[in-house]
């Protein structure tokens, strides 16, 4: 195996789904070449799961600088992990403008007398 095929075999080694020869192949190529093995060092430090696990103190930038450096370190090589944050991110920004955070104008309040209106509209419309 070379780097490339290393490369293009990687991510599907560290979510399960590459068969046992190409995992064997993978282990033993990052055995014999350094900048692989550095590669399987930083992709072993932090798993998908617990990448998903503090991504909102990520986000929030709430995470210790060194544990941030590891993350950071894991996007570079997770394609899946980046179209992850990606989507969260815009997942929260739609709730905040959905939830009126982050407008500058603010709903002017209902009218007491509509409300009332359509309560009592509501109280004499006929059931049925």
């Amino acid at each position: 195996m070379n780097c490339t095929e290393y490369l293009a075999v990687l991510h599907d080694y560290f979510m399960g789904r590459a068969s046992a020869p190409d995992a064997a192949r993978v282990e033993a190529h990052a055995a014999q070449c350094a900048e692989c093995g550095a590669l399987m060092a930083r992709a072993k430090e932090l798993s998908c799961r617990e990448f998903t696990e503090f991504l909102n103190d990520y986000v929030d930038d709430a995470l210790p600088p060194a544990r941030k450096l590891v993350f950071e370190r894991h996007l570079e090589i997770c394609i899946d992990c980046r179209n992850y944050l990606q989507s969260y991110r815009e997942t929260m920004k739609s709730s905040a403008l959905a939830l009126g955070q982050g407008l500058d104008v603010l709903p002017k309040p209902v009218p007491e007398g509509l409300i009332l209106a359509v309560l009592r509209a509501a109280k004499e419309k006929p059931k049925g």
